[in-house]
């Protein structure tokens, strides 16, 4: 008995395997793959065939199902940190690119970081969010 079918049998489990522990469509291609090729021994048994089988059908199966992937993904889900983006908020602590600060946006107090230093009572305007610090550019009312 060739150990072809053994080896492309063991690669579709062990394929499989890493795809259920991934889950991010990372190896199924080559699961179905390994599969057309343990089905290409039923026909030949030239292991270099086999192997362009697997190559071929594994690379359609990747052109053929990554769009339809894209497609399906969903965009990311609005969070209440993105509306705050671009308003205008009231610096209570000092606040710098170095030390985290806190401002305070529509009542609530968040901490923030700016690129150009701010002193408690000048505004300043949400950038951005990084985890729970909002990046924040600054300026003064006069």
């Amino acid at each position: 008995m060739s150990v072809d079918p053994i080896f492309w049998l063991l690669a579709a489990i062990g394929f499989v395997v890493l795809e259920a522990m991934t889950l991010n469509l990372v190896s199924i291609w080559f699961a179905v793959g390994s599969a057309a090729a343990l089905l290409s021994c039923l026909v030949t048994g030239s292991f270099r065939v086999q192997a362009v089988v697997f190559i071929a059908v594994s690379t359609l199966c990747l052109l053929a199902l990554k769009p339809l992937c894209a497609r399906l993904r969903k965009p990311p889900t609005a969070t209440n940190g993105d509306r705050a983006l671009g308003r205008e908020a009231v610096v209570l602590t000092s606040v710098s690119a170095e030390a985290t600060g806190r401002v305070r946006l529509d009542g609530v107090d968040w901490n923030a970081r700016c690129a150009t230093p701010a002193t408690p009572s000048p505004r300043a305007r949400a950038a951005g969010w990084q985890r729970s610090t909002a990046p924040c550019s600054s300026w003064s009312l006069s």
